[in-house]
């Protein structure tokens, strides 16, 4: 069993090469190589360094969407899913992005937000599975709130095999465990 970890682009061109099977992409439409199962829409979260002290306090409230425009960001590079969701949902309201910092990985990423280098807006399982969650606040987006859609990816070229099949059942099942709105 191979496991590789990327971005969606890097991911999905990975899978129509035959490098991989399977692919969990954010904000993936199927084309001509790639057909894709809708598995959940995936809440976004705005991340900050927790303040000292504030262990003990309530988190902070919801923040609203276009008050994150206002945030200095540490956000992937193009054509990341996620920075290129929050691009088009901040457009809508007129919003640009206030980009501190530019950088590729997810924990690059939170490594600098507890640093104190800006803000950043991930998945709540991204924070929650990273090696010190405990250094983050994160807050909901609200008015709207920030979702973004989780796919499954196959290979249109490829027939699924009965491995990729139980693989893929078993993915759709933990995504669903462990993704879903509690």
């Amino acid at each position: 069993l191979f496991r590789s970890e990327g971005l969606t682009t890097a991911l999905r061109d990975s899978l129509v090469a035959g490098r991989i099977d399977l692919a969990l992409l954010y904000n993936a439409h199927p084309d001509d190589g790639v057909d894709i199962t809708h598995l959940i829409n995936e809440e976004l979260v705005l991340v900050q360094k927790r303040p000292p002290g504030l262990a003990e306090e309530p988190p902070p409230g919801p923040i609203h969407l276009s008050a994150i425009g206002a945030e200095a960001l540490v956000i992937p590079s193009r054509p990341n899913a996620i920075r290129m969701h929050l691009e088009s949902e901040l457009l809508r309201l007129g919003m640009p992005l206030n980009i501190a910092l530019e950088i590729d990985g997810v924990s690059a990423i939170l490594d600098l937000v507890a640093d104190g280098a800006g803000s950043a807006v991930l998945s709540r399982h991204a924070v929650l599975s990273s090696v010190r969650p405990a250094a983050y606040c994160m807050r909901r987006v609200a008015s709207p709130g920030l979702h973004i859609p989780v796919g499954l990816a196959t290979s249109a070229l490829r027939p699924i095999t009965l491995t990729q099949q139980a693989a893929l059942k078993l993915l759709s099942q933990t995504v669903h465990e462990r993704l879903a709105p509690s």
